[in-house]
C-alpha cells in the first residue's frame, strides 16, 4: 500500500500539501549530501535534498562579522589537497588557498587582517582550564622521526581511506586501543600533535585504531608537509551556498524532517518518504532510490520503516562524542597568547573531558575568540555546554587577572551526535561488512552516506561519494 492510499484510509490526506517525485531523495544537505545531490544532477539525475537546517553544509558554517564584513569558519576549516577539492572547488570557480604559500604572521604579532583567520598565529600558554593553573607538558622531542613511523604503520591499512572494506578475518590492529596502537608501532612523540588535531574525537587513547587513523590519516600527515587547503576568502560555507544554486530551491527542503517512510511495500517499486516541513506542512516524495546521509542512530530513523538488516546494523552503534564550536566575544585578555587545555596527571598531558580544548582568539576581528569543546559522550544540552564554557573561561580570566566578564555568543554550532561507535567486540565479529552489504539494498534503491559510511571529514566525503557511493548507484 502507498502511504498516500494509507493517508486517505486514515483520514490525514488533506494534511499534505504536495506530492512531490525525484530519481533520487536525499536525506541529509550536509558534505556528503549536498555532494551526493551535486554528482547525481551532472548525471541528469533529479533529486530532492531535505535538510532539518535552514542552510546546506552541515557542519561546515561560517560566521559573518556585521560590522566589518569579515569571515570566521568555525566548523569545517581546511581541506587535504586531494583531487576531488580541486575539482568541487573549481565546478563553482571558487577560489582555495594552500596554507603552505602564505606568510603566517610570526606568533605575537598582530593578525594579517586580509587573510582568512584560520592561519593566525600566536603564542601558546598551557593550561589546566579547571583552575587556571600553567601545565608544563612532558617534552616529546621526536616528534619528526615518530610521525615517520606512525607513516609507515598507517601504510599497512590505506584502503581504510577508501570506506569501510576491510579484509576478513579484520586485522586486531584496526579494533585495538588507539593508545595500544601508538605503543606498538612507537609513535608516542607524535600523539599530543594527533591529539591536537582530532578534536572532537572524545577518549582519542581509547577509541578503536580504526576511527582513530581514518580521522588523522595518511593525507595530514602529506598535508602537513605539502599543505592544507581553504577557502582563498576564509569562507568554506561558500561551496555549500553555489551548490545550493546549482541543485535550485525548488529541490531543497530545509527546516524538515522524514515522519514516515515506505521503502518495501508499495505496487509501484517507489520508495515513499512523508516530511514535515516548517512552513510548508507535510510533503509525500516519491523517489526510484534513496541515500540516507544524516548519521545513522536510531533515534534519528524513528518513523522509518528499517529493515532487519539497517535495524541489526545501525543498533550496534553504542556510543558517540559531544562535540561543540562557536565564537564568543567580549572576553578581554591578550590577544596575541592562546590557552591549550592540558592537566598535568594525565597521559600526554591531554584535557580532562568535557572542556574547551583552547581558548584562541580569531586575531581577524577584535576581541572575538574560537569555542571548540569536546565531551566523550553526546550526552550534554547544549546550554550545558555553554556554561561550561563561559564558567572556564572566566577561570582563565581570573589566572591572568583579567576583568571576570560574561561573554556574548555570536554563533554557537552543535555538531553532536559526533562520530558513532561500534565496540571492539562488533568490529572483529563484522560490524563493517554488515554495515557495507546495506549499499544497495531493497533491490538496489537505498544508499548510504556520511561520516558513519566513512569519517568526519569533507575530503574523504567527497571522495567517497566519487569512488563509491555514486558507481553503485548507477549499477
Amino acid at each position: 500500500m502507498h502511504l498516500s492510499q494509507l493517508l486517505v484510509i486514515t483520514g490525514f490526506a488533506h494534511l499534505v500539501a504536495e506530492e512531490l517525485r525525484r530519481d533520487v531523495c536525499i536525506v541529509g544537505g550536509g558534505a556528503s549530501g549536498t555532494h551526493a545531490a551535486v554528482s547525481l544532477i551532472d548525471q541528469n539525475k533529479t533529486v530532492i535534498v531535505i535538510d532539518r537546517e535552514d542552510r546546506l553544509g552541515g557542519n561546515t558554517h561560517t560566521w559573518t562579522d556585521p560590522h566589518t564584513g569579515r569571515l570566521v569558519d568555525i566548523g569545517v576549516v581546511v581541506f587535504q589537497p586531494k583531487q576531488v577539492v580541486f575539482d568541487f572547488f573549481s565546478k563553482f570557480d571558487l577560489p582555495l588557498l594552500n596554507l603552505s604559500s602564505i606568510q603566517w604572521n610570526e606568533p605575537g604579532q598582530p593578525a594579517n587582517i586580509s587573510q582568512p583567520a584560520a592561519i593566525y598565529n600566536t603564542l601558546r600558554i598551557d593550561t589546566d582550564f579547571r583552575d587556571g593553573s600553567n601545565v608544563t607538558r612532558t617534552a616529546w622531542p621526536d616528534v619528526g622521526a615518530a610521525l615517520g613511523r606512525m607513516a609507515e604503520a598507517l601504510a599497512q591499512y590505506d584502503y581504510v581511506l577508501e570506506g569501510y572494506e576491510l579484509p576478513d578475518p579484520v586485522p586486531e590492529d584496526l579494533y585495538m586501543p588507539f593508545g595500544a596502537f601508538v605503543d606498538k608501532y612507537n609513535f608516542s612523540d607524535a600523539f599530543p600533535l594527533v591529539y591536537q588535531v582530532s578534536q572532537g574525537m572524545g577518549d582519542l587513547l581509547h577509541v578503536p585504531t580504526i576511527f582513530a587513523i581514518k580521522y588523522f590519516n595518511l593525507g595530514d600527515l602529506q598535508a602537513l608537509s605539502q599543505g592544507y587547503l581553504t577557502h582563498a576568502r576564509g569562507n568554506n560555507s561558500d561551496i555549500y551556498a553555489k551548490a545550493g544554486e546549482f541543485i535550485g530551491s525548488e529541490n531543497i527542503l530545509f527546516r524538515s524532517s522524514v515522519v514516515a517512510t515506505n521503502r518495501k511495500n508499495t505496487t509501484d517499486g517507489r520508495l515513499e518518504f512523508l516530511i514535515s516541513t516548517r512552513d510548508e506542512g507535510l510533503k509525500l516524495l516519491s523517489c526510484k532510490q534513496a541515500v540516507l546521509a544524516v548519521p545513522p542512530h536510531l533515534a534519528n530513523l524513528r518513523g522509518w520503516d528499517l529493515t532487519d538488516e539497517e535495524h541489526g546494523v545501525f543498533s550496534q552503534y553504542i556510543t558517540s562524542n559531544g562535540y561543540w564550536t562557536g565564537l564568543v566575544k567580549g572576553v578581554g585578555m591578550n590577544q596575541t597568547v592562546s590557552h591549550y587545555n592540558a592537566a598535568g596527571e594525565t597521559p600526554y598531558n591531554i584535557p580532562v573531558l568535557p572542556a574547551l580544548y583552547a581558548l584562541a582568539p580569531v586575531g581577524t576581528i577584535d576581541d572575538v575568540w574560537w569555542i571548540k569543546f569536546g565531551a566523550n559522550n553526546p550526552t550534554l544540552t547544549d546550554g550545558q555546554v555553554q556554561d561550561y564554557v563561559v564558567r572556564q573561561i572566566q577561570t582563565l580570566q581570573r589566572a591572568v587577572n583579567a576583568p571576570v566578564t560574561e561573554p556574548e555568543w555570536l554563533i554557537f554550532q552543535s555538531h553532536t551526535p559526533f562520530h558513532l561507535q561500534a565496540s571492539p567486540q562488533a568490529i572483529k565479529n563484522g560490524f563493517f561488512r554488515d554495515l557495507t552489504a546495506l549499499q544497495g539494498g531493497l533491490g538496489g534503491k537505498m544508499f548510504y552516506t556520511g561520516a558513519a559510511f566513512h569519517t568526519h571529514y569533507s575530503t574523504y566525503l567527497w571522495q567517497y561519494n566519487r569512488d563509491v557511493l555514486i558507481p553503485k548507484m548507477s549499477r
